[in-house]
């Protein structure tokens, strides 16, 4: 009856850390695989940008796709999308992201084209994101100590 107990309680003990050691895995593996999207609008005193961005995180690379409006202070609508591969890591609570393949972006006139980050539309170039969860739904994208945008996460 005792060996019974002792074993009962070995396998009960096993299948535990077998359990928490698994957990913890899969919410490692969390950490660099997701995607996630947001909705944000540029505001210049040109005109304004509607996007919506989509993110997907796979290991160390990854997509940007995004899909808005460019309105015009006279109010003419554009069309505006980009689509970005890159390679990413993380920095302790930093996600460094470098562009692979970018898009061209049209530098339509007056649009917020010289406010934008050089990531989205070359190659080769940088942009580091403070990248907090907020809860078990999305991720807040800071720069510089600024929160910029909010991004839900996505089952896709």
């Amino acid at each position: 009856m005792r060996n019974k107990n002792v074993r009962l309680l070995l396998n009960l003990l096993i299948t535990l850390v077998v359990i928490s050691v698994a957990l913890a895995g899969y919410v490692n593996w969390q950490k660099n695989h997701f995607s996630c999207e947001a909705q944000i609008t540029l505001v210049t005193d040109r005109g304004t940008e509607d996007l919506i961005m989509h993110f997907r995180f796979s290991g160390d690379t990854g997509q940007y796709e995004s899909k808005g409006k460019y309105i015009t202070a006279s109010g003419r609508e554009i069309p505006t999308s980009n689509k970005i591969d890159f390679t990413f890591w993380r920095d302790g609570d930093a996600l460094v992201m470098i562009s692979d393949e970018t898009n061209a972006i049209p530098k339509t006139a007056g649009s917020v084209y010289p406010y934008t980050p050089d990531f989205f539309y070359s190659r080769e170039r940088g942009l580091r994101w403070k990248l907090t969860m907020e809860n078990a739904a999305g991720y807040l994208f800071s720069y510089d100590g600024t929160p910029a945008f909010y991004c839900a996460i996505t089952r896709k």
